[in-house]
């Protein structure tokens, strides 16, 4: 009882104490920042035009509207060589090889007609050659003629009843080997004929306008017939390998064209327009895709085998949103994207805009302005220099 007691004054004593401390309430802690006169983002980029400033800058401007478009969707792609692009120029002849302009480095172009090298016959000497060639000829020629009496004969006896016919057949062999010895000899001679009234040797050119791949000789080597020498691959048209999701790929509409865009580049830009094509199936097991192949031109290289780059692919079905003309798009120095609204007579103000996809010439905005409201199209670059000092 006397314990219990002595903790029931304790708790009298404390709430007595704070009964006393007075009126005063005890201090807030301090906030870590403060933000002073806060100013929306549109009040700040609002651009008041004179009637002569507006019809000098001839403004335009198109309503936001809400609209069924196309939908597309962005995935990555890998650029290839095509197939049967690649090609090897290999050695005609054993000979010497030279080049007059230099040996062709591996990643240089090179011209339909450019020689690209010289290639000079291994052999004693031309005159050595074509006096080898003609006796060659001569000596076939005497075998021939021997080995067709000696068939007139076979068939003669063979026709009294007095010879066999296998050593008819025997004959006729021995004279199929002869001809053939004397084509072959007299085959020697024309290319010793031509060798010896050739400049130069076997000049090699370029079948096709094309990139250097890989170079397997240098100049002066020796080499035999057949030896490759330089590997080209054409690149004038460039493949696109695009994996798709297996699960998506039923919503891609394959026979219709993408476009190809440089990783980067904004997501209005146009893109090059590349065409589906026919390739062998292919398909990633440990990624679930699928590959859908396309062609596009590739004028002055622009694209490079293994290369990476995006893809829009058009999509089977239709959506509904609000679209703006691509040309109000504009793109600040941070990648951040705008669009001037026109807020009443000769007022315009810059808002921020969200592009998700795009349709032809219009954007699809999935944050902007509100539907009805009118952007500026030309002219809307003015206005950015306006705004920023770098106009007038």
């Amino acid at each position: 009882m006397v314990f219990r007691g002595s903790l029931a004054s304790i708790a009298a004593f404390g709430a007595l104490l704070a009964g006393c401390g007075g009126d005063e309430a005890p201090a807030a802690p301090a906030k870590p920042a403060s933000v002073t006169a806060p100013v929306k983002e549109a009040q700040l980029t609002t651009v008041t035009l004179t009637p002569e400033a507006e019809k000098r800058l001839a403004i335009v401007t198109a309503p936001v509207e809400r609209r069924t478009v196309p939908r597309t969707r962005v995935l990555g792609g890998e650029i290839t060589a095509p197939s049967g692009s690649s090609f090897a120029i290999t050695a005609p002849v054993a000979g010497t090889l030279q080049a007059p302009s230099g040996v062709p480095i591996a990643g240089s172009a090179v011209s339909r007609g450019q020689m690209l090298f010289r290639l000079v016959p291994i052999q004693p000497s031309e005159r050595d050659a074509a006096v080898d060639a003609q006796q060659a000829a001569e000596t076939a020629s005497a075998r021939r003629e021997a080995l067709a009496l000696k068939v007139q004969r076979a068939e003669r006896l063979v026709k009294d009843g007095a010879g066999s016919r296998r050593a008819l057949e025997e004959a006729q062999a021995e004279l199929a080997v002869a001809e053939a010895d004397l084509k072959a000899a007299r085959d020697r001679i024309a290319l010793a004929t031509r060798s010896g009234t050739s400049q130069g040797g076997v000049v090699l050119e370029s079948p096709d306008t094309a990139i250097v791949q890989d170079v397997h000789v240098r100049e002066g080597q020796a080499v035999a017939a057949g030896a490759p020498l330089i590997d080209l691959v054409r690149l004038a048209t460039v493949w696109v390998r695009v994996p798709v999701y297996a699960g998506e790929a039923a919503s891609i509409d394959a026979n219709a064209p993408a476009q190809v865009l440089l990783l980067g580049e904004a997501p209005d830009a146009e893109g090059v327009l590349a065409r589906p094509i026919p390739a062998p199936p292919s398909a990633n097991a440990t990624t679930a895709g699928v590959d859908l192949f396309y062609a596009t031109a590739n004028p002055n290289e622009r694209f490079r085998p293994g290369e990476r780059v995006a893809v829009r692919l058009p999509r089977r079905e239709s959506d509904t949103g609000l679209v703006v003309p691509k040309a109000a798009l504009l793109h600040d120095a941070y990648g951040g994207t705008w669009v001037y609204v026109a807020r009443e007579p000769r007022v315009y103000s810059r808002q921020r805009v969200v592009v998700t996809d795009v349709s032809g010439p219009l954007a699809v905005l999935s944050q902007g302005p509100v539907e009805g409201m009118r952007v500026v199209t030309d002219g809307a670059a003015e206005l950015f220099g306006v705004e920023f000092g770098a106009g007038k």
